[in-house]
C-alpha cells in the first residue's frame, strides 16, 4: 500500500475505531448499571471469580502468539498452520485440564454452590473466544480496524440487550453468563463468517514453532506477572470472604477504572508512538512527555473527583441499595482511580523508548508486595483492606517506573503531579462540605457538589494553567494529525 494510501486508510481507522470505542463504552456503561440494578453483589461474584480460573488458565497457554503473527512480516503457508496449531494445541491442553479441575475448584470454593456450573458452560465458550481471537489477529495484521469496529459495537449491542432482558427475567447469575457467551457467539459468528481472512489448517514445522516459542517467552512472563497483579484480589476475595464481598469488589474497581477507559486509553494510544518517533530527541521528548501526563493527571483528577461525589446518589438512585457496602471501598480506591492513568502512561512511555526491562522489575516488586498485602488487607478489614493494598501496590508501580522516567526525560514533578493532587484534595473537601451545609435533599447536594466542585477545578485550570494546559491539548492535536 502506498504511503500515502496508508496514511489515509489509518486516519479513518483511527475515527472509526474511536467512534466505536465510544460507543461500546457507552453501551457497556448502561449494561453495567441495568444488570447491577436488576441482580445482587453475589452474582457478580460468582462469575467474577469463575472468570478468575479461566483468564488463569488462558495466560498459561498465552505465549504472545498472536503477537508475534502481527509482528512476523513473512507469513507463509507452514508457518501459518504451525500458528494454528500450536494455539488450538494449548488451548485444548489448557481450557480441558480447567475442565477437569472444575469439580477440584467447587471443593475449595464450597460457599460458592453455583461455581461449577458457570465453569463449565464458561470455560466452552471462552475456548470458543480463542478461536475467534485467531481470525481477529490476521485483521490486525492487515489492518482491518473497520471490520474489528464493527464486530466489536455488534457484539456490545447484543450483549447489552439480551443480558439485562434475562435478569429482567430472573435469570439471575445465569444473565451473567448470557452476557458472555452472546458476545462471544456474535465475534465467532462474524470472524469465521464474513469477516474471514482464512480457513486455517492443522500443520507443524519445527523451526516456525521454535521461532514462535522464542518470541513468545518474554511475553509470557510479562503477561503472566500482569494478570498476577490485576486478579489475584478477585481470586483472595472470591476465596476467603466469599461471592458477595467479590461482587461488591468486583463493581467497585470496575467503576474505579473508568477514567482510565475514557481518557487515559485513547490518549495514550495517539502519544505512545509519538514517544518511539522521538526518543533520540530528549528535548521534544521531554515536552510530549510532559505535556501528555499534564492532560491525564488534570483529567483524572476531575473525573475521579466528579464520581467520588456522585458515587452516593449514583448507588442510592442509580443501581440501588444493596450496592450501598462498596462506597467506602470505592472512595478508598481513589488513589488508584488517580493513578492509574499516570502509570499506564509511564508504562507506554518506557516501552516506547526500549526500556521493557524496567517493567519487568517493576511488576515483580509489585507482585511480593501485593500477593502478601492483599492476604493481610482481607484479614484485617475485607474489601476495604483489599482495595488499600491495590492503592499501595500501584503507589509503589509508580516509584519502580520514576527512577527510569527521570533518566529519559526532564520536567518538573512537583508541578506535574503534587499541585493537581492537592488541589484535587482540597476542592473535592470543599464540595462535600458546601454540599452537607446547604442541601437536605440528596438531589440538590449532588448538585451542589458537582458545580463546587466542577467550577473551582475548572477555574483552578484556566486560572493558573491555562498556558500549559492548552499547550498539551495542541500537542494532541499535532500527534493525532500526524498519524
Amino acid at each position: 500500500m502506498p504511503a500515502g494510501s496508508l496514511g489515509a486508510h489509518l486516519l479513518r481507522s483511527s475515527a472509526l475505531t474511536i467512534a466505536a470505542s465510544t460507543l461500546t463504552l457507552a453501551l457497556g456503561f448502561a449494561r453495567s448499571v441495568l444488570l447491577a440494578r436488576l441482580l445482587a453483589p453475589e452474582h457478580f461474584g460468582v462469575v467474577t471469580l469463575a472468570l478468575f480460573y479461566i483468564g488463569l488458565a488462558a495466560q498459561l497457554r498465552g505465549i504472545g502468539l498472536d503477537a508475534a503473527l502481527i509482528h512476523r512480516q513473512s507469513t507463509d503457508e507452514p508457518f501459518l498452520r504451525t500458528y494454528f496449531s500450536l494455539r488450538l494445541g494449548l488451548d485444548v491442553i489448557a481450557f480441558g485440564a480447567l475442565l477437569g479441575l472444575t469439580p477440584l475448584i467447587q471443593q475449595l470454593n464450597p460457599h460458592v454452590p453455583a461455581l461449577s456450573s458457570v465453569m463449565m458452560v464458561l470455560v466452552v465458550t471462552y475456548f470458543l473466544s480463542s478461536l475467534a481471537q485467531a481470525q481477529e489477529a490476521l485483521l490486525r495484521k492487515h489492518l482491518a480496524f473497520g471490520r474489528l469496529a464493527i464486530t466489536d459495537v455488534a457484539a456490545s449491542a447484543t450483549m447489552t440487550l439480551v443480558a439485562p432482558a434475562l435478569a429482567w427475567l430472573g435469570w439471575g447469575v445465569w444473565a451473567l453468563v448470557a452476557e458472555q457467551v452472546v458476545g462471544i457467539a456474535v465475534r465467532l459468528l462474524l470472524l469465521w463468517g464474513p469477516f474471514r481472512q482464512r480457513l486455517f489448517a492443522l500443520g507443524w514445522a519445527r523451526e516456525q514453532a521454535r521461532w514462535l516459542w522464542e518470541y513468545g517467552k518474554p511475553t509470557w512472563v510479562a503477561s503472566n506477572l500482569s494478570f498476577l497483579l490485576d486478579r489475584f484480589d478477585d481470586f483472595w476475595i472470591g476465596t476467603t470472604l466469599g461471592e458477595t464481598p467479590l461482587g461488591l469488589y468486583a463493581r467497585a474497581y470496575e467503576l474505579a477504572h473508568y477514567p482510565r477507559r475514557v481518557l487515559a486509553n485513547p490518549l495514550v494510544s495517539v502519544f505512545a508512538p509519538a514517544f518511539a518517533r522521538l526518543q533520540d530527541d530528549r528535548l521534544r521528548l521531554s515536552q510530549a512527555f510532559f505535556r501528555s501526563a499534564f492532560v491525564i493527571t488534570r483529567s483524572s483528577v476531575f473525573v475521579a473527583g466528579a464520581f467520588a461525589l456522585a458515587m452516593p446518589e449514583f448507588i442510592r438512585y442509580v443501581i440501588g441499595e444493596q450496592w450501598q457496602p462498596m462506597l467506602v471501598t470505592f472512595w478508598l480506591m481513589l488513589i488508584y482511580t488517580v493513578l492509574d492513568p499516570i502509570v499506564m502512561l509511564m508504562t507506554h512511555f518506557l516501552l516506547a523508548i526500549g526500556q521493557p526491562a524496567v517493567l519487568q522489575r517493576a511488576n515483580i516488586v509489585q507482585a511480593l508486595f501485593f500477593v502478601p498485602a492483599v492476604v493481610i488487607g482481607a484479614w484485617l478489614a475485607g474489601i476495604n483492606g483489599v482495595a488499600i493494598a491495590a492503592n499501595g501496590m500501584l503507589i509503589l508501580g509508580a516509584l519502580a517506573l520514576y527512577p527510569a522516567l527521570k533518566r529519559e526525560a526532564d520536567f518538573a514533578t512537583s508541578q506535574l503531579l503534587f499541585r493537581p493532587f492537592l488541589a484535587g484534595a482540597i476542592v473535592l473537601a470543599v464540595s462535600f462540605a458546601v454540599s452537607a451545609q446547604c442541601c437536605a435533599n440528596n438531589l440538590a447536594a449532588l448538585s451542589a457538589k458537582l458545580v463546587t466542585f466542577s467550577a473551582t477545578m475548572l477555574a483552578w485550570l484556566f486560572l493558573l494553567e491555562r498556558s500549559e494546559l492548552l499547550a498539551g491539548v495542541q500537542e494532541l492535536r499535532n500527534h493525532l494529525r500526524m498519524r
